[in-house]
């Protein structure tokens, strides 16, 4: 599937029909892990952050979200973030020494030279059982190209063991709330689900990637920046 509006439009909307009537019924996916403390597993990823502006409106989204459900975890304004490509998945036991670093910062900066700066129209919420997102439709064809010459650039280097291990990342969502327990009410939150389906939110211009090294959640705490690297305007 590519990265066109109106496919990336149905692959949402056929996330909300497997997870919505789960999530009517309580049928929610409790990540357990968010509650035990600081996160061991480590992974590598080229991401994006949004402006203060942006991050306004997600943050009043969550403020509706959580006075539905307060003891779900809501993503803090520091850790809000689009993941443009995780280019070593994170997982527990990973080693990530200097050299590898460099490795992936080369194939980074490699991918990332002469990319466009990124444009994404973000409207409504997309869902899993496990999570709300904000739901992100990128402009022209830059984040489809850089995540592929992403791709090629960790294949030519023997680094692609890890990619798309998760799954192959084809949306442009930021991901902003996550189940950690039951719902309380989950026809009232479903109800609320559904009103902000379509909210309008905001438009993300990204003109610099951050290549990290990260949690499975992008935490702040555990976060180390590697490098910035900038798009072409």
């Amino acid at each position: 599937m590519t990265d066109s509006s109106g496919s990336l439009q149905e692959h949402y909307d056929t996330m909300w029909e497997h997870a919505f009537g789960a999530i009517a019924r309580g049928d929610v996916d409790c990540d357990t892990r968010l509650a035990a403390g600081p996160d061991p597993r480590r992974g590598i990823s080229l991401i994006a952050r949004p402006c203060p502006s942006l991050q306004a409106c997600f943050d009043g989204l969550l403020d509706r979200l959580a006075g539905a459900e307060p003891r779900q975890y809501r993503y803090p304004a520091a850790d809000m973030h689009m993941t443009i490509l995780s280019l070593l998945t994170a997982g527990a036991g990973v080693a990530i020494h200097p050299a590898l670093v460099d490795d992936y910062l080369a194939a980074a900066k490699a991918a990332v030279d002469g990319i466009e700066a990124i444009e994404i129209d973000f409207g409504g919420i997309a869902l899993s059982r496990g999570a709300v997102m904000a739901r992100g439709v990128p402009r022209g064809s830059s984040l489809e190209i850089l995540r592929e010459r992403l791709r090629t650039a960790l294949r030519e280097r023997g680094l692609d063991a890890a990619l798309d291990r998760r799954y192959r990342l084809v949306t442009a969502h930021m991901t902003l709330f996550r189940f950690t327990e039951p719902l309380r009410d989950a026809a009232r939150f479903a109800a609320l689900l559904h009103t902000l389906r379509d909210q309008p939110l905001g438009i993300m211009r990204i003109e610099e990637a951050k290549l990290v090294v990260n949690d499975w959640y992008m935490s702040s705490q555990s976060l180390v920046r590697v490098a910035a690297l900038p798009l072409r305007a």
